[in-house]
């Protein structure tokens, strides 16, 4: 499958920030903007972003979360504010001048959309995409992470320790690809935890603690921002059931799919179910919002 081309822009936030951003596509097409796990990067994407079937039909923008990737680290708890998150993300909008964009998060990148409704009105976005979230890690939610996935995330928010760290986020890979339908090459999987690993620790502890309040997101579930949820039935991070059970009980437009074989990457191992999912999903909408 032949490569596509890139734009690649620096962007500065509100507060300085510097993030990293990139787009494929026609900017005539439907506006989605990707938002990655945890400790990683957009790089997770780049499979996507290479398949012509999501670069032919809508406009595809990922980037690099602050204190991840190519963008810039802020070290400290202030730079973790719900705010910043909005503010950076609204830099991406104004940047490659999207209007009303499709957001497809994965697993952690959906907090960063919580934090999107918490301090965005009006809701700048047409829809959101979840891909075995982690949104609502607060008390009186039930329990959305494994076991496996709770002891990685203590492990990462009570140490500095560069030792501890780092074999939480090998563990973290390991997890990510468990139960995996396709072969992961090695190459992949070392480029992953390199991405992760290059997050200083205190950095990391700092991200993973940050509080998230989804009670902006929940209304606007409640007056029908569409929702779609895609779990994996072999993810070894997420409660599946628990997810879809619980966002369902918020969003009175979604709907919700459990991709058969799927790891928490389902993404790269489903990539076909991913990606016929994801068209259907956004063009309906699209259609929707021409009909008015």
């Amino acid at each position: 499958m032949s490569s596509v081309s890139t734009t690649s822009r620096t962007l500065r936030s509100v507060d300085g920030t510097v993030i990293h951003a990139e787009a494929v596509g026609d900017h005539g097409n439907p506006h989605v903007v990707f938002i990655h796990e945890v400790t990683f990067c957009s790089a997770v994407f780049d499979e996507l972003f290479n398949d012509r079937r999501l670069a032919d039909h809508l406009y595809l923008v990922r980037y690099d979360l602050r204190c991840h990737g190519r963008s810039g680290i802020i070290r400290g708890e202030e730079g973790q504010h719900p705010t910043r998150h909005a503010d950076d993300f609204l830099a991406v909008v104004n940047g490659f001048r999207l209007h009303r964009p499709m957001i497809v998060a994965w697993g952690f990148g959906a907090t960063v959309v919580t934090d999107i409704c918490a301090s965005v009105s009006p809701n700048p976005v047409m829809g959101v995409v979840l891909i075995a979230p982690l949104s609502f890690l607060c008390p009186g939610m039930p329990q959305m992470a494994t076991d496996r996935m709770l002891a990685i995330t203590q492990a990462l928010r009570s140490s500095q320790d560069a030792v501890i760290s780092a074999r939480a986020k090998t563990e973290f890979v390991n997890g990510l690809f468990a139960g995996c339908s396709r072969h992961v090459p090695d190459m992949l999987k070392s480029a992953w935890l390199g991405h992760s690993i290059a997050q200083p620790p205190e950095v990391t502890r700092c991200v993973v603690s940050a509080p998230h309040d989804p009670s902006g997101l929940l209304e606007a579930g409640r007056q029908g921002l569409p929702l779609m949820v895609l779990v994996g039935s072999q993810d070894a991070l997420v409660n599946g059931s628990a997810v879809v059970g619980e966002l369902r009980r918020h969003f009175r437009n979604s709907e919700a799919h459990v991709v058969d074989g799927g790891s928490h990457t389902l993404f790269f191992d489903r990539q076909d179910d991913f990606v016929r999912l994801l068209l259907v999903f956004v063009g309906r909408l699209a259609v929707m919002t021409l009909m008015g």
